[in-house]
């Protein structure tokens, strides 16, 4: 479905330090390989649980309660990892995220670790 997406595995690969590298150039050429990648954003706003039954009698005009109050913040998730929390804001006629808070990067490769060895 997204082939153009790298794994946690290809990801973690990229970003491990390598020792026999020169200095510098081995590492920042791997970077520019991986700042070039394409990344799938979403935004979530909350989550709800339906039976399969339920699901079946929705209708055009249905509402679906999730589980968030209004001014909580959305999660920005990249390639299916929270990595942000923002607020929904217009700009124009189109919906967008103003974040307030990133999850640091050392965590999210933590998270990924911990993913990868479970």
């Amino acid at each position: 479905m997204h082939e153009h997406l790298l794994s946690r595995q290809e990801l973690e690969a990229l970003l491990k330090p390598d020792p026999a590298a020169e200095a510098g150039s081995e590492q920042a050429r791997k970077l520019k390989v991986v700042l070039d990648f394409p990344l799938e954003l979403s935004v979530r706003l909350g989550n709800a649980t339906r039976t399969i039954a339920e699901l079946s009698e929705l209708a055009a005009g249905a509402v679906i309660e999730l589980d968030r109050e209004i001014g909580q913040p959305a999660d920005l998730i990249v390639n299916g990892e929270v990595a942000a929390r923002g607020e929904i804001v217009v700009i124009g006629e189109n919906f967008g995220v103003r974040i307030t808070s990133i999850v640091r990067p050392i965590e999210r490769i933590e998270q990924l670790r911990q993913e990868g060895s479970s």
